[in-house]
């Protein structure tokens, strides 16, 4: 990739067999809720982080999510009217450092308690697989912090009570919670170039990258039967906006670069689902890019304008077999197929051959393309979808267990458990993880480079720097955020800023870390790097 990316990834928390709290009853009267206080418990899964190399805290002094892209400042987000509300005594206790337990890892990444769900944020990489396996060693961490969560519960009330987590997007009951991917983006660049760019690859890059969900969804209404592509779909209502829990806009103008804020934006992409499938990851953020990419360097417009995005991203949804089609600006109409493929043939013209990466992913893409426009005698999606795409092999399974690909009949008890089970992190229950031992899922990493991402950074990058600076010198380190590293030196504070994620002066920076024999050598270093500079 030409460019840095992260990605946030709000997991899903599922508690089983809390004792009911005596005499509390819920607000509409029903009777003794479950004792489930969602805020304390994710409090306290992250605070049982067992990485062996973290800070505790976090600087928010560089953090504005009131600011917006469009060159004003929102005076409030709003919030989902449907969130959960339930038990909070026991988180309301915690002081605001206990409630957010903000982890910073060795890895360069930040693991704490967002509106009640962990959130694992990986460091930004130009690295495209060194990204999916950064993403893929978050799973194994808070994978462990469920395993060290469950020991104190089952000590302290039962092994029947426990907590588990899910990478996914919807609890089934009109909620959701994101994966957000950040591209820095160069600010020279008009902002209306990237959203008229960008909708229409966020609503069709579903067909390739969706997660697959199990019936249609709808705050305060029953759940539908039927399958879609897309676990997030549902919960799109703007195609522009600054929020993201409520009036959730496809594209999304949160103005926080977490870099030097005059050459850069970071673009806050909450249109996109959380992936099991690493093939999926990767092509998600890849195929990304490269429109980003086009916009950038090419001044490229799409040939074809949604009418509606948020009617069409919700149709696409509903529509895996590729047959509607939804009206365009010029008064006809496009399949969800026709549109991705026209978007990967401005891609494909402009930049194949630049580099391996860049040809892997227009490779995939093409194949990918191909295999959707096929379908098996049953109906089902070609193999390549099969055993790459998260909704494709949903699908196969489910067509397996109902016994049959007529997705107006997939709405019952047993398929949703199924579909809830394949998001489970724990490999021991996850029916993701099942199907990946047995071969019916293509992997692109080696167990090595994941395993290795849950403690190394990516190369060449800030995370790099800050991840260097735990490990050397800890004790010294008051707080961090992405783009700073304050340490306590002789009783005074010295602040390291980091406003480029790559490039000559990270590495310049990293090799200064790396080589001072101690915190008073280094800061030495860095103001007489400074006059040189």
């Amino acid at each position: 990739m030409r460019r840095p990316v992260g990605i946030e990834t709000e997991y899903g928390l599922n508690c089983e067999g809390f004792p009911a709290i005596p005499n509390r009853t819920q607000s509409g009267g029903s009777g003794g809720p479950p004792g489930v206080d969602f805020g304390y418990e994710c409090a306290r899964l992250v605070g049982a982080c067992t990485e062996s190399v973290v800070l505790r805290g976090w600087d928010y002094r560089g953090e504005d999510p009131y600011r917006d892209l469009r060159g004003m400042r929102v005076d409030h987000l709003d919030r989902d009217p449907h969130d959960l509300d339930g038990p909070d005594e026991r988180s309301r206790a915690l002081s605001r450092d206990e409630l957010l337990a903000n982890t910073v890892l060795l890895n360069g990444a930040r693991l704490y308690n967002d509106h009640n769900h962990p959130e694992y944020c990986t460091e930004a990489t130009p690295d495209l697989f060194e990204l999916v396996a950064q993403d893929r060693a978050g799973e194994a961490i808070v994978l462990a912090c469920e395993t060290a969560r469950n020991a104190v519960l089952t000590s302290e009330i039962g092994p029947a009570t426990r907590v588990r987590l899910l990478k996914n997007n919807t609890d089934y009951h009109g909620r959701s919670y994101g994966m957000h991917e950040n591209y820095l983006c160069a600010r020279a660049t008009p902002l209306d170039a990237l959203v008229r760019g960008l909708t229409p690859h966020l609503v069709s890059r579903q067909l390739l990258v969706g997660a697959g969900k199990l019936g249609y969804e709808k705050p305060g209404a029953p759940i539908a039967p039927g399958f879609q592509l897309s676990q997030r779909a549902d919960f799109f209502e703007e195609r522009v906006g600054i929020n993201t829990t409520a009036k959730r806009p496809i594209f999304n103008t949160r103005d926080e670069p977490h870099a030097r804020s005059t050459a850069y934006r970071r673009l806050h992409c909450i249109a996109g689902d959380a992936n099991r499938s690493e093939w999926a990851t990767a092509m998600k953020v890849g195929a990304t890019a490269l429109v980003l990419d086009l916009i950038e360097t090419h001044g490229w417009a799409p040939a074809i304008e949604l009418a509606d995005p948020v009617t069409a991203i919700r149709l696409f949804s509903r529509d895996p077999r590729g047959a509607v089609g939804v009206p365009t600006t010029n008064q006809n109409h496009v399949t969800l197929h026709d549109l991705q493929a026209s978007i990967y043939r401005a891609c494909q013209g402009a930049f194949a051959g630049r580099d391996v990466e860049t040809d892997w992913v227009l490779d995939q893409w093409a194949t990918a393309l191909e295999s959707a426009a096929t379908r098996t005698a049953d109906g089902q999606p070609s193999p390549f979808l099969r055993t790459r795409a998260d909704w494709a092999i949903k699908w196969s399974i489910f067509a397996q267990v109902a016994g049959g690909t007529d997705t107006a009949t997939w709405g019952d008890a047993k398929l949703r458990r199924l579909d809830m089970a394949y998001h489970l992190v724990d490999p021991k229950t996850s029916v993701f993880d099942a199907l990946l031992r047995q071969g019916r899922v293509t992997a692109i990493l080696d167990a090595n480079r994941i395993s290795r991402a849950r403690t190394a950074p990516p190369s060449a990058t800030r995370g790099a720097i800050r991840g260097s600076i735990l490990s050397r010198f800890g004790p010294h380190v008051r707080k961090m955020e992405w783009d700073s590293v304050t340490f306590t030196i002789d009783g005074r504070e010295w602040r390291l800023d980091l406003e480029d994620l790559t490039g000559p002066v990270v590495d310049r920076v990293l090799d200064l870390v790396e080589r001072a024999p101690d915190l008073a050598g280094l800061v030495a270093a860095m103001k007489g790097s400074s006059r040189d500079a």
